[in-house]
C-alpha cells in the first residue's frame, strides 16, 4: 500500500513538473531589447528591426491600455505596436523631434518577437544624431535597450536604461 502510494504521489509530481516546464521556460531574469537601425540612402529613411521579449511587451502594452492585450496577428494588436513605438523610440538629428514611423509589420520567434518600422530621415546624417530608446522602462527598472545604427557603412551603438533613455551618436 505504501509503494503505490509513493508511485502515485511521484506520478503526480513528475505530471506537475511536466505541466509547470513550459511556463518556467518563459520566464526570464533579464530585460533587453535590441534594436537594429540601419540609414537606407535610396528611401531616406531609418529601417529598424526591434527584438523584445513576447512577455515584456504583452505587459507594456496591458499596462498602458489597462486591459489584457495579447500578441495575436489582428490588426487591433498592431496599431496598439506601432503606437507604442513612436511614443518610446526615435532616431532624428534633431534632439526631441519625432517623425511618424510607419510600422511594417512583426515576426514571432520563440518568446521573442521582432518589430519592423521605418522612420523617415531626409538626408544622410552628419556629425550628431540623437536617439530615445525607452522600450519597456516604464515596467521594468532594471530595463536594458541596444541601439546598434549603422549609416553610410560606420557602425555605432548606444545603450539606453531606466532613467537614461536618450542618448547622442556621432558619425
Amino acid at each position: 500500500m505504501k509503494k503505490q502510494a509513493v508511485g502515485f504521489f511521484g506520478w503526480c509530481l513528475l505530471a506537475a513538473l511536466w505541466v509547470g516546464l513550459p511556463a518556467v521556460s518563459w520566464a526570464h531574469d533579464f530585460h533587453t531589447s535590441i534594436t537594429d537601425a540601419r540609414y537606407n540612402p535610396k528611401n531616406q529613411t531609418y529601417e529598424l528591426s526591434v527584438r523584445v521579449f513576447a512577455d515584456d511587451l504583452e505587459e507594456a502594452l496591458s499596462r498602458r491600455h489597462k486591459t489584457t492585450v495579447r500578441l495575436d496577428r489582428s490588426e487591433r494588436v498592431n496599431k496598439l505596436m506601432a503606437e507604442y513605438l513612436q511614443a518610446h523610440l526615435a532616431i532624428s538629428v534633431v534632439k526631441g523631434t519625432r517623425a511618424p514611423q510607419k510600422f511594417i509589420g512583426a515576426q514571432e520567434e520563440a518568446d521573442a518577437i521582432w518589430l519592423y518600422l521605418e522612420i523617415p530621415a531626409g538626408k544622410a546624417p552628419a556629425g550628431q544624431v540623437w536617439v530615445q530608446n525607452a522600450l519597456l522602462t516604464e515596467v521594468f527598472n532594471d530595463q536594458t535597450n541596444i541601439l546598434n545604427l549603422e549609416v553610410a557603412g560606420k557602425k555605432r551603438s548606444v545603450l539606453c536604461r531606466t532613467g537614461e533613455t536618450q542618448q547622442v551618436l556621432s558619425f
